[in-house]
C-alpha cells in the first residue's frame, strides 16, 4: 500500500511508500535477554553448584579434613555399643557439660554427642561406638560442610536476609535464564551449524554449551523450585496464603505454638536450619513429674516400638516438662532409610520419666503441599533415588560449573575488540506481544524478586539507558 503526497494543486501526486514493519529478530531478542540474565545468574548458581555438591559429599568431606575423628575403625562382626554406654564417656570427658542431643550413625561413623560448652558454644563429641572412647571434639565452624550448607542459604550475607534474597533473585532469574535457553536452543540451531560448518573461533563450545544446556535447564527449573520454600520471600508468603485460607503447608496440626525447628536448631552440631516440614511439627511434654528419668535407652527402646526406623536423632529433654525426640528424618545424614524414602519420616516424642509416648509427628501428617516439596528437596539434595541420585546430582553440579564458566568464555571470543558489554543487539518488543505481557507478569507475581528486579531493570532500560548516548552504545541497546 502507498500513500499520496501533494505539495500545491498544480503539482502532480507523488506516490511515497510506505514504511515497512520492522520484522522482529526473535532470536537475537531472546539471546539479548539470555545474556543480560546470565549476569545476575552465573556468580549465583556456580557458587551454589560448588556448595551444593560439597554439602551433598558431607560426611566424606568433613572426614578426610579430620581424620580418625569422624569415623571409627569397625570391627568385623562387632554391634555399636548402647547410647547410655556412650553417654557415660561423653559426661566422663566433660563432667561440666550437659549434652544436648545425639546422632547415632552406622558402619564406621562415630556417634555425635552435641554438648553445650561453658562459652555458649555447642561442641561435636566423637565416640566410637564399638569401644565407648571419644575421638575427639569439634564445632560447627570447623566443619566444611558447616560452611558450605551456609554459604548455599546466604552466601554468608545473613544481616537482615540480604544473602538470602541475592540466591533467591538468582534463582528466580536462573528460570527466565532457562526458559530463554530453551528458546534460543532451537531458534539458534542454524546458526550454530552455520558457524561449526565455518570453523568460525569458538563455535565448538558453542555447540557444547548449547547442547549440555538442554538437559541442565530441566535440572535448573527443578533445582530452583524444590528450594523455593527455603527462601525468605518466596516461602514466608506461600506459608502466608496457606494460612489465610485455613490450612498449613505443614498439615491440619502444625504446631503453630509448639514448633519443634527452634529445638532442633539449638540443639544442633551445625548452623543448618531445621528440616522443612519435620521441624514445624508440634512438641510433647512430659507430665510425670518428680519421677526419676529414663535412660536414652529407654527413649530408644519406644521410638523402636512405634515401629520408626533407625538409627536415630534424638533430643534431649528441654527442662522438667521437656521430653526425648526421637527422630527418623531426612535431615540428619546419619543413614536413616527415611534420608531416601521420605515417607518414613517420623518423630516420636517420649515422656522423660514414663517413657510414654507423648506425641508422635510424621510424613502421613503432612499436607499434601509439604509431602510434594519433602520429596522434591530429598532430590534437590541428591537422596531420593539413593546412589543414582547421587551421581545424577554430581553430573549435574559439574554441568552447571561448566554452563558458568563456558558462557563468558564464549562473550569473551565473540566480543573480539567491540566495546562495552558487547551484548546481543535486539530488542524484545514486551509490550506489543500480549503473550510476553501475560507469562512477564505471571513470572513477577509467582517469583515476587524477580518482579521487582524486572521493573527496575525495565525503568533503568526505558528511562536512563536509552537516553544516554554512552549508555546506550556500552549496553549496546537499539
Amino acid at each position: 500500500m502507498t500513500a499520496v503526497q501533494t505539495d500545491t494543486a498544480d503539482t502532480p501526486p507523488v506516490a511515497v511508500p510506505s514504511p515497512k514493519r520492522r520484522k522482529t529478530n526473535w532470536y537475537g531478542a531472546f539471546w539479548r535477554w539470555h545474556f543480560y540474565g546470565s549476569l545476575i545468574v552465573i556468580p549465583v548458581l556456580f557458587v551454589l553448584a560448588v556448595t551444593g555438591m560439597t554439602y551433598m559429599f558431607r560426611a566424606e568431606v568433613d572426614a578426610f579434613t579430620h581424620p580418625g575423628v569422624l569415623t571409627v575403625t569397625a570391627p568385623a562382626g562387632a554391634e555399636r555399643q548402647e547410647l547410655s554406654a556412650q553417654e557415660d564417656a561423653v559426661r566422663d570427658a566433660f563432667p561440666d557439660r550437659s549434652i544436648l542431643s545425639v546422632v547415632d550413625q552406622t558402619g564406621d561413623r562415630a556417634t555425635v554427642f552435641v554438648t553445650a560448652r561453658e562459652d555458649g558454644v555447642n561442641a561435636n563429641v566423637y565416640v566410637d561406638p564399638y569401644t565407648a572412647t571419644v575421638n575427639g571434639e569439634l564445632t560447627a565452624d570447623q566443619l566444611i560442610s558447616d560452611w558450605a550448607e551456609r554459604i548455599h542459604g546466604d552466601l554468608l550475607i545473613g544481616e537482615e536476609g540480604i544473602g538470602d534474597r541475592i540466591v533467591e533473585l538468582g534463582g528466580s532469574w536462573a528460570i527466565v535464564l532457562t526458559i530463554t535457553g530453551f528458546i534460543i536452543f532451537f531458534l539458534g540451531r542454524r546458526p550454530r551449524k552455520a558457524a561449526q560448518a565455518k570453523g568460525a573461533k569458538g563455535a565448538r563450545l558453542r555447540g557444547w554449551h548449547a547442547i549440555v544446556g538442554l538437559p541442565v535447564g530441566l535440572g535448573i527449573l527443578m533445582l530452583v523450585v524444590s528450594g523455593l520454600p527455603w527462601t525468605g520471600v518466596w516461602g514466608s508468603v506461600a506459608q502466608q496464603v496457606a494460612s489465610d485460607n485455613g490450612s498449613s503447608l505443614w498439615g491440619q496440626d502444625p504446631g503453630a505454638e509448639s514448633t519443634i525447628d527452634e529445638l532442633i536448631e539449638s540443639t544442633s552440631g551445625t548452623n543448618a536450619e531445621a528440616g522443612w516440614a519435620i521441624g514445624n511439627g508440634p512438641t510433647g511434654t512430659s507430665t510425670s513429674t518428680g519421677t526419676t528419668p529414663i535412660s536414652i535407652d529407654d527413649a530408644v527402646a519406644a521410638a523402636r516400638a512405634e515401629g520408626a526406623p533407625e538409627p536415630y536423632s534424638i533430643i534431649y529433654p528441654d527442662g522438667e516438662t521437656g521430653v526425648f525426640s526421637v527422630m527418623s528424618s531426612q535431615w540428619n545424614d546419619n543413614g536413616n532409610p527415611a534420608e531416601s524414602e521420605v515417607s518414613l519420616e517420623r518423630t516420636i516424642h517420649v515422656d522423660q520419666y514414663s517413657g510414654d509416648i507423648v506425641g508422635t509427628y510424621g510424613y502421613d501428617d503432612y499436607s499434601i503441599a509439604a509431602q510434594v516439596v519433602s520429596q522434591g528437596i530429598a532430590v534437590h539434595e541428591g537422596r531420593r533415588l539413593g546412589v543414582v541420585n547421587t551421581i545424577l546430582s554430581t553430573l549435574f553440579c559439574l554441568a552447571v560449573m561448566f554452563m558458568c564458566v563456558s558462557a563468558p568464555i564464549m562473550w569473551w571470543t565473540r566480543r573480539g575488540t567491540a566495546s562495552g558489554m558487547a551484548a546481543p543487539r535486539a530488542k524484545l518488543p514486551v509490550w506489543g506481544n500480549w503473550l510476553l505481557v501475560v507469562v512477564m507478569i505471571g513470572l513477577g507475581i509467582f517469583l515476587p524478586l524477580f518482579g521487582l528486579s524486572l521493573i527496575v531493570i525495565l525503568a533503568l532500560d526505558q528511562l536512563l539507558i536509552r537516553r544516554l548516548p554512552r549508555m546506550k552504545t556500552f549496553f549496546g541497546s537499539v
